[in-house]
């Protein structure tokens, strides 16, 4: 047997022998063969992990394995445009001072570049703070204009760069001070340490003409510090000025004018003789890093712009996916429960709500002790079970069949008392308030109210959810000591029957003790301040009438007459906020001008005076026609 083998892709079909059939045809060969081949790098490519993000990358992926270029040797223009994608000043510093090839093809925009998308979005701390501090003094033209490298070692700079002359050196160590790690500033474009900046620096008093002064470098509003030259390369780098030269302008010179001009000249004398740029060049270097700063700056917040766009859209995406399951599992719910209250008499009573499609409660049931009995199963939709459900559909059904039964909505056990509390509760359940209202007390529905239900006490259990609701028992008041008086004239001050029931309102308002209060205010409780306010708006009626009927308020109503009021407020309107008397707390003195107290102690002529300030400035005190 031989031990050839044919090769892998014919071993599925042999070929046909030439020899046997004369007219086989040989394209028709060829064609499987061809075939074959296809199949098998099918087969093979399957199995072979893909490492591009699209099938057209995968082509490519092995395309240059085991081909190396040594990144010194690529294109200057290529070299420049990798270091411009560096977000790291560190990993800039470390690539480009690896030789002095790369060491000439570091720009300042490279530089500028790293530091600000270093900090996205953290604008206040790290490089994007370090050279922002730089770029300060460059715009205020305070110091001499830093080269790419030394921008670098700024950003860099771990210990302080005056060296032996550094007053924090070690001289055990001969290294020195650090650099405060969390400090981002570069006092006058220098890497100093703290005790540098305390003991090498010169405190100038704040009234000092060059604090505000271009080309004056500053730190801390009050600081300065001499140029400093590099001992190996003779730069001379950080501000532009001696203090010694500023303090000579400031003795020399009296007038501003003076100053500025002589601060000009030793600018331009400095830039001449220490400084790597003429004033000319020096203007359009300190302005060319302006520009790319901005630029760079202004990408960076583009960058960050659309990334948290981006991530909003996804977390909207996601929300709106989520809140779409929250509605399609709620509403089923919803469903079972009109299922559950078909029966019930006071169904659309007890199942109204407000469905919130934007929101991921869903939905809002009006009456509160329903919105009390499915906050469990509303709060995690998908993890209530039926038996849950109908529990509380049970729950809910007994509560709103009770009111049914005991005719609590009619309010006919109110309907005929001779109490005028209780009359004024009428009056205030036919006329101003819904059921729908009374059930959204926080205590409508409670362990209390239905007690009180099934012991035959509906007036209990009403004024117990009435006590829950926000100006409820105040208007109850006022409607039972204001009655209407259709009898008596337009004109009279009997038929204010409206202005009155404010008044009344003010009064329950202020006797009232702490009624939104975390405690239930008790029948004893509401019943002895009703006592005190019925006496208390006696009082303050028969005050409001004299003081409408007192001459001097005649005259005020006729006092300037062709001057109109501000907002169309009138001095009609300034004397009709009798009936709704306020305090007024005085701006930086702590007192307080308090309308009420001046009406009770009868004190008209206060009264009248800040009435004259409410018609001055209504917007002021509040008060509207």
């Amino acid at each position: 047997m031989s031990s050839h083998r044919s090769p892998r892709s014919l071993r599925k079909r042999q070929p046909a022998k030439l020899a046997d059939d004369l007219d086989y045809d040989l394209e028709t060969l060829l064609k499987e063969h061809e075939l074959n081949g296809v199949e098998y790098r099918a087969q093979r490519d399957a199995k072979k992990p893909k490492t591009g993000e699209t099938e057209e990358e995968d082509k490519y992926v092995d395309a240059f394995k085991g081909y190396e270029i040594p990144f010194d040797t690529l294109p200057a223009l290529c070299i420049e445009r990798i270091f411009a994608m560096l977000d790291s000043p560190q990993d800039l510093y470390n690539l480009s001072f690896s030789s002095k090839f790369l060491m000439s093809l570091v720009t300042p925009e490279a530089v500028i570049r790293s530091a600000v998308f270093n900090n996205l979005r953290k604008r206040d701390k790290g490089n994007r703070k370090t050279m922002a501090n730089v770029m300060g003094y460059i715009n205020n033209r305070s110091i001499h204009v830093p080269s790419a490298h030394r921008m670098l070692r700024l950003l860099n700079a771990k210990s302080c760069e005056r060296g032996d002359r550094c007053w924090g050196k070690n001289l055990n160590t001969g290294k020195a001070m650090t650099l405060n790690r969390n400090s981002c500033n570069r006092p006058f474009g220098l890497a100093l340490c703290d005790k540098c900046v305390k003991f090498g620096t010169t405190k100038v008093p704040y009234s000092h003409f060059s604090r505000f002064q271009q080309g004056v470098a500053f730190h801390q509003w009050n600081l300065l510090m001499n140029p400093q030259r590099d001992p190996k390369s003779g730069d001379v780098n950080g501000p532009l000025l001696e203090v010694l030269e500023l303090q000579q302008i400031e003795n020399t010179f009296a007038n501003n004018d003076d100053k500025k001009s002589a601060l000009d000249g030793i600018v331009q004398k400095a830039l001449s003789s220490d400084g790597k740029y003429c004033p000319v060049h020096y203007e359009e270097k300190a302005a060319a890093y302006h520009e790319m700063f901005e630029n760079a700056e202004k990408e960076a917040d583009e960058h960050v712009a659309a990334a948290l766009e981006k991530d909003q859209q996804k977390y909207r995406e996601r929300r709106d996916e989520r809140i779409a399951k929250r509605m399609t599992r709620i509403r089923s719910i919803y469903a079972s429960l009109e299922d559950s209250l078909d029966d019930c008499p006071l169904k659309d009573l007890a199942l109204d709500c407000k469905w919130l499609e934007s929101d991921e409660r869903c939905v809002k049931f009006t009456c509160h002790i329903v919105e009390q009995k499915l906050s469990n199963i509303i709060s995690a939709p998908a993890s209530a079970s039926e038996r849950s459900i109908a529990n509380a559909a049970t729950s809910i059904k007994q509560i709103f069949n009770t009111l049914n039964e005991k005719n609590f909505f009619s309010f006919s056990y109110i309907e005929n008392s001779g109490n005028r509390f209780r009359r004024g509760i009428y009056e205030y359940c036919t006329n101003e308030t819904t059921p729908l209202e009374i059930m959204q007390s926080s205590i409508a529905g409670d362990t209390h109210f239905m007690q009180a239900l099934e012991e035959e006490k509906p007036v209990r259990a009403l004024v117990r959810a009435l006590n829950r609701m926000r100006g409820a028992l105040s208007r109850i008041f006022a409607l039972s000591v204001v009655r209407d008086n259709p009898g008596v004239p337009d004109g009279d001050d009997e038929n204010r029957v409206e202005e009155f029931r404010k008044l009344a309102e003010v009064v329950w308002n202020k006797k009232a003790p702490n009624q939104y209060g975390s405690e239930v205010m008790s029948f004893t409780i509401i019943k002895d301040t009703f006592n005190t306010c019925v006496e208390e708006f006696r009082t303050m009626k028969k005050n409001v009438k004299d003081y409408l009927r007192d001459e001097h308020t005649s005259r005020f109503l006729e006092r300037d007459t062709a001057i109109a009021g501000r907002d169309n407020f009138s001095r009609q309107d300034a004397i009709d906020q009798v009936f709704v008397p306020k305090t007024h707390t005085v701006w930086m003195q702590g007192t307080r001008n308090s309308a009420y107290d001046h009406l009770r102690s009868r004190n008209f002529e206060s009264l009248r005076n800040l009435h004259e300030q409410y018609f001055r400035r209504p917007s002021q005190f509040g008060v509207h026609a």
